[in-house]
């Protein structure tokens, strides 16, 4: 099987992304909004002391390489603030756009959701690379001073746009989302708009808009504070009429959003491959069933995960819990994972939310 077709879940074994089902991506070079851009020319002393806005440079700020799975600390040095950037993924940019940096974005990929419509005319303006994933002949092309975006598409392959040591050694500084990471929690990603904030010195629209989100998790906490009690879920997906279980032990950012409103990974110490018997047998209280841009139908999906008759002992099937996410606001590991997180509690408890 294609490899690309495994990358839409970050840091997913391949067999476990096949469970997932999320199949059909591939790489694509081009774009009816593919623009071809001179780089701004910068002579900058790295040893010079400068002052844009309210931050110094040279700027040091920590972040990683990944080999192999493999995270390693990495220091990345900023001479200036970065004006031609690489998003390798939709919610990226997107952030970058609601950090006020929308000029600064030399290219886009990866386009597997619907924007926002109050940020969509910024976003149509951006030079769209790929599609799909975008390889890193494509991503040199687009002459970035800085690539930013999800940890496990910095990889020297045909759906990466190079590794953290090798676009380090051509000039470009790299910056990995924390929440990528193993381990990471709701907190990271405000350590990244933070350090994004610092990075292009604006600092004051990065402490907005932080603050801005941490109002949408208190509302929805106060809001949710009287559920009895917290559900487990499942992430599931369907194909040809079976239904296949994807554990997201790794995806622990992920599962920390969803914690928010009161939903826990029924999987999230699992090992191996869920087999359909240990989906029935740990009996989930929702199942959750991905949409993204070229995937399969997943109203469709849903309709007949509810006719498989192994399933209907599942309290999620007999209490018709079954919900759709959207795969970029989840995997893009940005902020658009509130906006899905608020939407899936709409979608469980109309009573309650607006």
């Amino acid at each position: 099987m294609n490899i690309i077709r495994k990358k839409l879940f970050a840091g997913i074994s391949l067999p476990i992304l096949i469970v997932a089902g999320l199949v059909g991506c591939t790489t694509s070079s081009s774009s009816s909004n593919t623009e071809n851009t001179t780089p701004k020319e910068e002579t900058v002393d790295s040893q010079t002391y400068q002052q844009s806005g309210s931050a110094s440079y040279p700027l040091t700020v920590s972040n990683y390489s990944i080999n192999d799975g493999n995270w390693t600390a990495k220091q990345q040095v900023f001479k200036a603030a970065p004006t031609r950037v690489v998003a390798n993924n939709q919610s990226t940019a997107e952030l970058l756009i609601r950090l006020g940096l929308t000029d600064t974005i030399a290219g886009v990929a990866a386009l597997y959701g619907e924007v926002s419509e109050d940020i969509a005319k910024e976003f149509s303006s951006i030079p769209v690379l790929a599609n799909d994933y975008v390889g890193k002949e494509v991503t040199l092309g687009a002459n970035p001073d800085l690539i930013i975006g999800r940890g496990d598409l910095f990889a020297d392959s045909e759906w990466g746009v190079g590794s953290v040591a090798e676009l380090n050694s051509l000039g470009i500084n790299t910056y990995i989302f924390n929440t990528c990471k193993k381990g990471a929690t709701v907190d990271a990603l405000f350590q990244d708009i933070e350090e994004l904030g610092r990075i292009f010195s604006v600092q004051d629209n990065a402490s907005t808009f932080a603050d801005s989100l941490h109002s949408r998790i208190n509302r929805l906490t106060e809001t949710l504070s009287g559920v009895a009690r917290p559900l487990t879920y499942a992430y599931v997906s369907y194909s040809d009429g079976d239904i296949s279980v994807y554990a997201a032990t790794s995806d622990t950012f992920q599962n920390d959003a969803l914690n928010i409103i009161n939903l826990d990974n029924a999987f999230k110490t699992a090992t191996g491959e869920i087999t359909l018997e240990q989906l029935v047998s740990t009996n989930p209280d929702v199942l959750l069933i991905s949409r993204y841009t070229g995937g399969p139908d997943a109203e469709k999906s849903v309709e007949e995960i509810y006719k498989i008759s192994a399933l209907q002992s599942l309290s999620a099937v007999k209490n018709h819990q079954i919900y759709i996410i959207d795969f970029s606001q989840f995997w893009g590991y940005s902020y658009q994972i509130l906006d899905g997180v608020e939407q899936l509690a709409s979608d469980m408890y109309p009573d309650l939310i607006n």
